[in-house]
């Protein structure tokens, strides 16, 4: 590194791997097309691939604009600044500092909570109605009054709509509530 500038000299790049190789040491998954490499950028984390490696060993994202070297890309990726950077990307021993939280990720994070919990909800839901047509099919009206298996089953399908319901309706918020009493 330049110590009068700051940044990193033209020899100095020359002897460092290109950002798509610290984007596959990173366990991000790239995808060639012509003489590019595209891949989801997991800065601002999306669905459709918009960050780009170029032949020169540089990359860009076209959705929130990172740009950079193989150095720029491992310090965004692992929140450290450029000169740990350097000094892990040159081959040195890394010191990796965990990643805060963001709110995109305690976003996702609810996300798939409710994801699994709409599953589970879903699941419940079908094998109360399967259970609920077995019972009417075998059982008569007055029967099934008295039958203890055909009133859980009704509390079970109920609670699994409830929790559907809930679940559609609930707000960011609310989700978060939810979340942290279940835990």
């Amino acid at each position: 590194m330049d110590s009068k500038s700051g940044s990193i000299s033209t020899m100095e790049t020359t002897l460092l791997p290109d950002a798509a190789t610290v984007a596959r040491n990173a366990g991000i998954q790239l995808r060639a097309r012509g003489s590019r490499q595209w891949a989801c950028c997991p800065i601002h984390n999306e669905k459709t691939p918009s960050m780009c490696f170029f032949p020169d060993g540089k990359f860009h994202c076209f959705g929130c604009g990172a740009h950079g070297d193989a150095v720029d890309l491992y310090a965004a990726l692992h929140g450290v600044s450029l000169g740990e950077a350097l000094r892990v990307v040159r081959g040195g021993p890394s010191k990796p500092r965990p990643r805060k939280a963001t709110a995109e990720d305690l976003r996702r994070k609810l996300n798939d909570w409710k994801g699994q919990k709409w599953t589970e909800a879903c699941r419940q839901l079908h094998k109360a109605e399967k259970t609920m047509m077995e019972l009417q099919r075998r059982y008569t009206p007055e029967q099934l009054q008295q039958s203890e298996l055909f009133w859980q089953t009704a509390d079970r399908k109920a609670t699994a709509g409830d929790t559907l319901n809930l679940l559609d309706s609930a707000t960011m918020a609310q989700l978060l509530n939810m979340y942290t009493e279940e835990k």
